[in-house]
């Protein structure tokens, strides 16, 4: 989780941070290399986001969006292949002076728009569905899960599915991270945060990232499963090797085996194996749910 929760910290201008800003590629070759390793790990899938060699379909009234001549299919990759365009945010914040903020915070920023806002997430529904934004921030509601009923309805047929939700709230544990992922958010961070960091916040999510700011803490508690839900044997249980728990913790952290390879001096198809064999133990097939059984076993720390 490590791997989704860090920012670069700003080093000059503004203008200089935005990733649809069209430079030399010899200028982008390392934000690039970095929003590439952002997106394709396994947690972002949890945000309903594809990986970069699956291209998404742009909508009919954002010409342009669509990739072209590059391999990752991602509309706002910094690759030459992509036209650059505006990417438009939409506010559903109750708190008018909250708003106000934030549209003075992002109307400033090149490549950045304030397409819409609203005060109540279920008049929203329809104004995103017209406005097709690309990032929704949503203010706080009463708790996490209005709050979830709220990103469901927003990313829903009725609404924008393919719009990214960024939740004005902290995440108080890595279940919460995962509860907000499995709902279909991109992430969330408070409105205290420093203006760089929400609007870096708000590029990322928009480049198809997923963003908790700051880090949650791992819970260390395990909640109740819900009904009906059989209770999942813990790692002690299931005869994981110290290697196994090793790379499944590293998983955990959103690592690709290439990474998780290098971190464990191991070669990625030695990786590939100590997974198979871990997932098989753990009744998970595929990448995802190991990597939310080992948080929801503390593997990762």
């Amino acid at each position: 989780m490590a791997a989704l929760t860090q920012l670069p910290a700003p080093t000059g201008p503004r203008t200089c941070r935005h990733p649809v800003r069209r430079t030399p590629r010899s200028a982008t070759a390392a934000p690039a290399e970095a929003l590439h390793t952002e997106i394709d790990n396994p947690l972002d899938l949890l945000a309903g986001h594809q990986l970069l060699a699956e291209p998404a379909a742009a909508p009919p009234d954002r010409p342009g969006a669509a990739a072209a001549d590059c391999g990752c299919g991602h509309p706002v990759c910094p690759g030459d292949g992509h036209p650059a365009h505006a990417v438009r945010v939409f506010l559903v914040e109750r708190h008018p002076v909250a708003a106000a903020g934030l549209r003075s915070v992002l109307s400033t920023v090149p490549g950045l728009t304030v397409a819409g806002s609203a005060a109540d997430p279920l008049r929203a529904v329809p104004a995103v569905r017209r406005v097709h934004p690309d990032v929704v921030l949503l203010g706080r509601g009463g708790g996490l899960g209005e709050d979830l009923a709220a990103v469901a309805a927003l990313r829903g047929p009725d609404g924008a599915p393919d719009a990214r939700v960024l939740l004005l709230r902290r995440a108080e544990s890595t279940a919460e991270a995962s509860r907000i992922l499995l709902a279909g958010a991109s992430g969330c961070f408070p409105l205290d945060l420093p203006e760089e960091r929400i609007i870096a916040a708000v590029q990322l999510a928009a480049a198809g990232g997923s963003v908790f700011l700051p880090a949650p803490p791992a819970a260390r508690t395990h909640p109740a499963p819900p009904p009906g839900h059989a209770v999942e044997p813990p790692p002690q249980q299931v005869g994981l090797t110290a290697r196994e728990r090793e790379v499944l913790a590293k998983l955990a952290l959103g690592l690709s085996n290439a990474e998780i390879g290098r971190e464990l001096a191991l070669a990625e198809a030695t990786v590939k194996k100590h997974l198979t064999q871990a997932m098989r133990k753990t009744g998970h097939s595929d990448r995802l749910r190991a990597a939310l059984y080992a948080h929801r076993h503390g593997l990762a720390g």
